[in-house]
């Protein structure tokens, strides 16, 4: 894929941007393109990757199916196309 700005694709980063990958990839079975282009700066990544797994994925008072659900109809009220 082509960008704008130099990214690093999954396997070719040092280990804290591989280490982000990872975690991404176990959370999503892939890692989200919105995640590749901030690997320009794997100090900032990693902390908002952990952010997302402790507010998306980590079960607490709701389960993952009802926050991704809250989270699409959101969405779709702001019209996001992502």
């Amino acid at each position: 894929m082509s960008y704008f700005l130099k990214v690093t694709e999954s396997g070719e980063g040092n280990d804290q941007l591989q280490k982000s990958y990872d975690m991404l990839q176990a959370m999503f079975q892939t890692v989200p393109k919105v995640f590749v282009a901030q690997s320009i700066r794997p100090d900032l990544l990693a902390p908002i990757v952990q952010y997302v797994n402790r507010l998306m994925i980590e079960t607490h008072a709701l389960p993952r199916r009802t926050k991704e659900l809250i989270a699409a109809h959101v969405s779709k009220l702001n019209a996001c196309a992502y």
